[in-house]
Parts: structure tokens; sequence; C-alpha cells
């Protein structure tokens, strides 16, 4: 019995290359004709935008989750629903989005842990037509420290900022588990007649906005992207762009070159002749490799 293909992320990556020519128009990423025989769950309220499907029958297992984030110009969007991650639950999930699995007739258990990608587009208006780079990124990309040290880092500065010369605040955040499911349920105050509900956002720092043109010139306007982190990559020379065909072998021997391979082959072939591969340097987190192809054949 042969397996069914895998909604997998590097499927959904080949589909996208398929209609690519979308991402230059000046409309709703949201909107875009996203290949939903791929998708088991979404939302338009929270994270994630997307669950792929699984087949656990098929050598990529499927179900990554995907978050989209849209902004007109070349700054990425502020994560305001969850801080970004590499990985995160199934159980993190709405009831809402399990109910959809389930529906889909998806085993929730069979993936527990789910990687996270993000769709992440900006566009930049000119005189002539709107330029645009659309990059599909693994969320360590954005997680290089873990989220949980993260926040109980940036609490720390919260309760230092406010403490008393001899007080070590340390010692209080050292017996706290500051997650951001905390901050984000709803806190009453006895005879009150507000409630109170934090919240946490995020900002991409300078240093890992992908489509800034001055630190990552290699993300070129009028292009879709795949990033995947893959930290084996180490040799400086692999920074150069590559045909399909002529990847070096460091390359062709990495995990995310052989998963989009496959995936290419289940979708269309051809598309190989116009992906182009390198790999890119993350200043906080390794090398990525990166797969390109010009939204305008």
């Amino acid at each position: 019995m042969i397996a069914m293909p895998t909604s997998s992320v590097f499927h959904f990556f080949a589909c996208l290359m398929e209609r690519r020519g979308y991402f230059v128009q000046d409309n709703k990423l949201e909107d875009f004709a996203f290949p939903r025989d791929m998708i088991a769950a979404e939302s338009r309220s929270g994270f994630p935008d997307f669950v792929l499907k699984t087949n656990r029958d098929a050598p990529l297992s499927g179900g990554e989750f995907i978050e989209l984030k849209d902004a007109k110009s070349y700054q990425i969007a502020s994560f305001n629903s969850t801080l970004p991650s590499a990985v995160k639950s199934v159980s993190s999930l709405t009831q809402n989005m399990k109910n959809q699995l389930l529906g889909a007739g998806e085993d929730i258990e069979a993936v527990p842990q789910r990687d996270v990608y993000y769709l992440v587009r900006g566009i930049k208006r000119t005189l002539s037509s709107p330029l645009a780079k659309t990059v599909l990124v693994s969320g360590g990309f954005f997680e290089t420290v873990p989220t949980g040290e993260v926040l109980t880092s940036a609490f720390e500065q919260v309760a230092a900022a406010s403490a008393s010369d001899d007080m070590d605040v340390s010692k209080l955040t050292r017996h706290l588990d500051i997650q951001q499911a905390n901050f984000a349920e709803t806190r009453r105050v006895e005879g009150s007649s507000i409630s109170v509900r934090f919240r946490v956002m995020a900002q991409v720092d300078p240093r890992a906005n992908l489509l800034s043109e001055a630190r990552f010139p290699m993300i070129a306007a009028n292009t879709l992207t795949m990033l995947v982190h893959e930290p084996q990559l180490t040799d400086p020379d692999l920074r150069n762009q590559y045909t399909w065909d002529q990847a070096p072998d460091a390359i062709k021997n990495c995990d995310a070159y052989n998963h989009l391979a496959q995936a290419l082959d289940e979708i269309d072939k051809s598309l190989k002749e116009v992906i182009r591969v390198s790999v890119l340097r993350h200043p906080m987190n390794g090398p990525f490799f990166m797969a390109q192809a010009s939204i305008h054949p």
C-alpha cells in the first residue's frame, strides 16, 4: 500500500511556490488561496492560524503550526497572541482548534509536539509597483532563548526597576514558574468593579528582522523564501546561492534539503528549476537552510 503524501510544511511551501505570484499583490495575507486540503484546523482570532494535517505512515509526519505575519513595510509585525516559539504542544491549542482537529479525523496525540513556522510578508510601496518579501521561517529564528527564560528575565527586570536597593529580586523570580498563560488569565480583585488581564507582546529584535535590506540582503524583494534551522551547516562558504542540482554536498545532505526535495517531487518536480539554495547565518542562532525563488518566473 502506497502512503498518501504528507501535508508537511515542506509540501505546504511547495504549494505556495506554485502560487507565489500572489504575494506581490497588495491584498491581505490571510486571503491567500492556501492549500485547504493540507490544513486540519485554522483560526482567525488566535494562535496558530493553521495546523497542518498529519500522516504517521509517511516519512514526514506533518502537523506543523503556521502563523501568518503581514506588514505594510519591511518590519515584522508584533507578536500579540503568543510569544514566538520553535516548538509548541498540541495541548496548548484552544478547545475550538482541538475540536476542528478531531472533526478532521486527526489523532491529536499522534504528534504531541509540533514545529512552529511563521509565514512572514512585508510589502514596500513604490511608484511603479509593490515590492514584497515573503518568508516561511521556522520558529527557531525568533526563539533563540527559551520563552520561559525570556519571560523570567523580563519579569526580573520589571521587579528590579521598582525594588529597593537592598532587595534581591532574583530570589523572587527563582521560585516562580512564569509562563505566558499566567499573564493571559483574567484576575479579579475583591470589591473591584473591574478585572485585570495582563498582555505579553513581543517585537523582533532588529538583528533578527529577516526583512531588513541591510541585515539580510540575500532575502531579496519579490521573492518567496523558506528558512529552516540546520545547525550542522557551519561552513561559511555555503552562503553563496546555488541552483538546486549544483548545491554542495553539505547542503544536499541536510534534512531540510531532502525533505523539500521529497515534497517537490510529490507536488511539482519542475519547481526545482526555479529554486536557488543557500545558507543564511543568524547572528544569534547559527545557520539556516535557505530555499528561494523569484515571485516573477
